[in-house]
């Protein structure tokens, strides 16, 4: 019976180690020795192989946490099950603790007692220089094992006993919003009603400073009576009702207990203006789990803290987000703020009761960003649960700083952004700044709307966003764009186009994980000072009528030797996936061309004569694709392919592998190649060098050469088409305009590359066909080939 106590505190010892991030592998894989381990480590062990003579500890400790780096023990751990043995644990943690202390180390140690994951106490406790003293937080001893970042503060002789919690890594929180989900799924909470279940438990939690009773009989009721309370001291009874449980499910009574565990092991119970665990696990739980069940799509705090970055914020603004949602960008402002000036948070209170006005008129979402304000301050704020189209309560020529992410219509009846957009504008004052988010189409059709913008207020800058930013659940590219409230635009004045392409997260099965490349510091500093750097960032007098896209305004930066090389890799690397997986269909297809019943044409031959000479209008210079290339839409019968049965016509659509292939279809007209083809929807910017007669659907376009060209100079072309694909998407979309500045690279040491990988996949072409190929055919180069 005492071994089942023993396994059930080390689960629970986990439990904490993992809410925190420390690995639990032993080390040299991570960062805990359990028991015996230690001795692996000789100055570890030598140290604490004297411990049980200070009388207070016996035998080895339950735990040691030591540094990833330097391997230096940061923690001693020991472990009881009762949890009235939490006085015998804190003294045996520092008894050992003292052992290492005489050995020249400084680790905090730490007791914990207790089996049940709601009945246990823990206590972490630092070497002064004179005596052990509890660690703190704002003067209470902590409950919570600090992270490996806190530890390694506490470690410094002579250095603080007082902690503030930090957020846990990204990872962490979506394995926890993983696992929250799941026993919401259990207790079969709908997916629109489960941010209420957390927001409230956290809620509760945080108002109660964990005093809510575990026993299933109480526990909801006591979530709901907590959350209850805070709004009605926050001044907002009509959200009380918003954010609350089901008190007769008795599948999530028990269920609600581990989920208040694992928030209470985030922290939850001491969060302060600081924080923002609520946005933050909120966020982690919709993008990376839940769904997006109520219709929204939230801004990644990375992306809201640049936009509060670039308006310049200050404690002196008056901030309004007329679509706030959990109150993202507000909370952004905060951190700002807190940044800035250090402000206390009696302080805090008063900025967030005066200076933040938003509006949300989703009762659970509204109800959502006051907890997030309850949390930074009283609650009392001027956060508004209405329409903001509508409310009366909307201010007009108020705000200084409009900062908001406007709800993306979905159907045709949705209301359209630029009501919002216009409507953030009459709430701010003369001169005031609105950073917003808009979809790319928005930026780019033509539109009267922006023109009218341009008549009264100044468009200073826009940045391209991530292409990812909103993935999995939303697809859309977008901007956010800068302007200036009541100052008519000056087209003599230079407006900034920035690209952020890189923002530090990459989607990793359907998780924005931290890593990689961050610009954001870079983007800050062009849309703060202005500047022109090819492939990032540009400048234009912009007038009425002219488009916002950054595409249009960033010049094309020069590709390295090493990406068009492995560009051109993988380019003829497909077509020989395509040779090797349609061998006998393209022989088949040559075969029914030499026999007349497929039609090999001159595409130029059949175009009508307005659309040869648009072609001929669109121009370049000698080392652009606009001097060099004929451009057509690919042809418009086979726009819709699903009507036309399966035959021995080769069919290009936009598509990312085999070249480009969909399919082979009964068609009666294929289009003499080598020419290539781009992808104008679907996988937008593919480009890829044809050289079998093939029939391209109109998402495509062709590009002709207008002289003479090898093959391989193809293959450059096509790859430096693909460089620049970041300039198109669903709502800029590749034209012949758009593409004919793409820049022709020209050194001969490119040129030699591609011609001899071209070479050498000649040979594995010619072997892919020879199998199926019947002699006297025409031969692989009559398809058009790799020759010269």
């Amino acid at each position: 019976m005492r071994r089942q106590s023993e396994r059930r505190t080390e689960r629970l010892l986990g439990d904490f180690l993992n809410s925190q991030g420390w690995d639990e592998r032993k080390p040299p894989l991570g960062n805990l020795y359990i028991q015996n381990e230690y001795r692996d480590a000789p100055d570890l062990f030598d140290a604490l192989s004297t411990a049980s003579k200070s009388g207070k500890a016996h035998g080895v400790p339950e735990a040691v946490l030591v540094d990833t780096e330097s391997r230096m023990p940061l923690a001693v751990i020991e472990a009881k099950a009762n949890i009235t043995a939490i006085e015998d644990a804190v003294e045996e943690a520092r008894g050992y603790g003292s052992a290492l202390l005489a050995a020249g180390f400084c680790p905090v140690a730490i007791g914990i007692a207790g089996t049940d994951e709601s009945e246990f106490d823990l206590q972490v406790w630092k070497w002064t220089g004179e005596n052990w003293s509890p660690v703190t937080y704002d003067g209470h001893p902590i409950n919570w094992i600090p992270n490996q970042t806190d530890l390694r503060l506490l470690t410094v002789t002579g250095g603080p006993t007082e902690v503030r919690p930090t957020i846990p890594p990204i990872e962490i929180l979506a394995q926890r919003a993983d696992e929250i989900n799941r026993l919401l799924r259990e207790a079969r909470i709908k997916d629109e009603y489960r941010p209420a279940v957390v927001a409230a438990t956290m809620l509760a939690l945080w108002h109660s400073k964990g005093a809510i009773r575990r026993d299933p009989r109480y526990i909801l009721r006591d979530i709901n009576d907590s959350c209850r309370d805070a709004y009605l001291k926050a001044g907002k009874p009509e959200l009380a009702q918003s954010v609350r449980v089901d008190e007769a499910n008795n599948a999530l009574k028990r269920k609600v207990r581990r989920i208040a565990v694992i928030l209470k092991r985030l922290n939850v119970t001491v969060l302060t203006a600081e924080h923002d665990y609520l946005g933050q696990l909120y966020e982690t739980f919709f993008r990376y789990t839940g769904g997006n069940s109520i219709g929204q799509y939230f801004t990644p705090r990375h992306i809201a803290r640049l936009m509060v970055d670039v308006c310049e914020v200050s404690e002196r603004d008056i901030i309004l987000d007329p679509a706030c949602g959990s109150g993202g960008f507000l909370v952004a402002c905060m951190d700002r703020i807190l940044r800035e000036t250090r402000a206390s948070r009696t302080q805090m209170v008063d900025i967030v009761k005066a200076h933040l006005l938003g509006f949300e008129d989703e009762p659970i979402t509204a109800a959502l960003c006051v907890a997030n304000m309850i949390f930074r301050g009283d609650g009392s704020t001027g956060i508004t649960k209405a329409d903001c189209l509508t409310s009366r309560e909307f201010p007009s020529d108020t705000a200084s700083v409009g900062l908001m992410n406007p709800p993306f219509p979905h159907k045709k009846t949705d209301t359209p952004i630029e009501a919002f957009v216009d409507k953030a504008l009459e709430g701010l004052k003369a001169r005031g700044k609105l950073a917003v988010i808009m979809p790319t189409g928005l930026l780019v059709k033509p539109s009267t709307w922006r023109d009218s913008l341009l008549e009264k207020h100044t468009l200073h800058a826009v940045c391209q966003l991530p292409d990812e930013l909103f993935q999995p659940f939303a697809s859309a590219t977008t901007s956010f764009v800068l302007l200036e409230k009541g100052v008519p635009h000056n087209p003599q004045r230079k407006t900034t186009f920035v690209r952020l392409a890189y923002d530090g997260f990459s989607l990793h099965k359907n998780i924005r994980v931290e890593r990689g490349l961050d610009q954001t510091p870079q983007v800050l500093d062009v849309l703060l000072n202005s500047s022109d750097e090819p492939g990032f960032a540009g400048t234009a007098h912009i007038h009425p009528g002219m488009e916002w896209g950054a595409g249009a305004y960033i010049k094309p930066a020069e590709q390295t030797e090493d990406e068009l090389k492995q560009a051109v890799d993988v380019l003829v690397r497909r077509l020989a996936a395509f040779y090797t997986r349609y061998a006998p269909e393209i022989v088949g297809q040559r075969q029914a061309i030499e026999r007349g019943e497929i039609e090999q044409v001159s595409y130029r031959d059949i175009v009508s004569s307005m659309k040869r000479r648009n072609a001929m209008d669109i121009s370049g210079a000698s080392n652009e694709v606009g001097g060099n290339f004929d451009m057509y839409y690919g042809l418009s019968e086979i726009e819709s392919r699903k009507d036309i049965p399966p035959g021995k016509t080769l069919i290009i659509s936009p598509r990312e592998g085999y070249n480009g292939c969909y399919g082979w279809l009964d068609f009666h007209t294929v289009l003499r190649p080598p020419f290539i083809t781009v992808a104008r929807t679907g996988s937008i910017g593919e480009a890829f060098v044809q050289l079998e007669p093939c029939a391209p659907n109109s998402d495509c376009l062709v590009l002709l050469p207008r002289h003479a060209m090898a093959v391989s100079e193809l293959f450059l072309v096509a790859s430096a088409i693909r460089g620049e694909r970041w300039r198109y998407n669903y709502g800029r979309k590749i034209t012949p305009e758009r593409l004919a500045p793409v820049r022709i690279p020209a050194a001969t040491v490119l040129q030699d590359y591609a011609a001899e990988l071209c070479k050498r996949y000649e040979v594995v072409i010619a072997s892919s066909l020879a199998p199926v190929e019947e002699k006297g055919s025409s031969g692989f180069r009559a398809g058009g080939g790799f020759g010269e």
